[in-house]
């Protein structure tokens, strides 16, 4: 569990790095609801706060659209006669 929002920032670095897109996600999450006990503590600079889950949320999708293009591209391989091929 992170003691801190510098912990969590530090999380979101390493997941940067991640190539696994699955781990990302987990991991991504898992700071999310960090970030979350941290705000019920009363422990955070909101404004700090609100800039980190921004970020979570930012890449978040940034691995949806991805995953997502990974999954039109695989359907118009399979059907080079589509007209989205």
């Amino acid at each position: 569990m992170a003691d801190s929002l510098d912990d969590i920032e530090a999380e979101l670095g390493e997941t940067t790095e991640d190539e696994d897109d699955e781990r990302a996600h987990d991991r991504l999450e898992a700071a999310r609801e960090e970030l979350e006990e941290l705000r019920e503590r009363g422990e955070v600079d909101e404004e700090r706060a609100e800039a980190i889950d921004a970020e979570i949320d930012q890449r978040l999708r940034t691995i949806d659209e991805r995953d997502s293009y990974d999954v039109d591209s695989m359907g118009a391989a399979r059907s080079p006669d589509d007209e989205n091929a």
